[in-house]
């Protein structure tokens, strides 16, 4: 099978529903909203669980927050810190407005 060219961004696409995409079009950050739609985990857990690296998943727990999709239990600035452990979660009511917002444009009611 030969791979899908990518399109760029349709002139009328909100931007909302442009990030949406390129968030969750990946296929680790999407594994990541779904373990943490179970319970709260940490970075090391969600990369054993993943099989992405460590490094990768903060990366991708980065473009998940600017997003509002996650949230930690410490705010960026203090997660730093010598021993702190820091969990993460899915904020289900904001993948459930984003998902609404994709819906509303693919279904061309946006």
């Amino acid at each position: 099978m030969q791979p899908v060219p990518r399109l760029s961004k349709p002139p009328n696409m909100p931007e909302e529903v442009a990030a949406l995409i390129d968030a969750i079009g990946n296929g680790a950050r999407t594994e990541i909203l779904r373990h943490l739609s179970d319970r709260a985990m940490h970075a090391p857990g969600l990369a054993e669980a993943t099989g992405v690296s460590p490094s990768q998943v903060l990366r991708h727990l980065e473009v998940l927050e600017d997003l509002g999709l996650v949230s930690a239990d410490h705010q960026r600035g203090s997660r730093r810190a010598k021993g702190r452990v820091v969990l993460w979660r899915t904020e289900g009511a904001r993948v459930a407005e984003v998902a609404a917002a994709w819906r509303a444009y693919a279904t061309g009611q946006q």
